[in-house]
């Protein structure tokens, strides 16, 4: 789970080289479509959505994990899908991982994420 207060993450998106150096060209396609204040509400849920599931493989960014391993991307029905890459897809595999699933929260003020890591097994059921 990762909380994070928009305002302090406007700094951050106001910034194209931080941005970047934090998300996939794919997570930042879809923000051409909404006006600055909701660009960085939009940032602020994936950057939590990235640190939760950085949680739940139980590793850090300042470790092996790089921000843009972790790819938190809209399904077809809009929800937030995680696509994992080099260090952060072999760690999901080490902990036998089939998907990691995140939910997101929005408020006026805040994102809240919440990230769970399947298995596959029948303790999934």
């Amino acid at each position: 789970m990762d909380i994070l207060q928009i305002e302090r993450f406007e700094r951050i998106a106001a910034h194209d080289r931080w941005v970047r150096t934090l998300f996939t060209e794919r997570e930042i396609e879809p923000i051409s479509a909404y006006g600055p204040g909701r660009t960085s509400e939009y940032l602020a849920g994936r950057f939590s959505a990235k640190e939760a599931v950085a949680k739940v493989l139980g590793v850090g960014f300042m470790g092996r994990v790089k921000w843009r391993d972790i790819e938190v991307l809209r399904s077809p029905g809009g929800a937030p899908q995680v696509q994992l890459h080099r260090f952060a897809r072999t760690r999901a595999d080490e902990l036998k991982f089939r998907t990691v699933e995140v939910s997101l929260s929005h408020q006026p003020t805040l994102v809240v994420a919440f990230a769970v890591g399947t298995c596959g097994c029948a303790c999934d059921q």
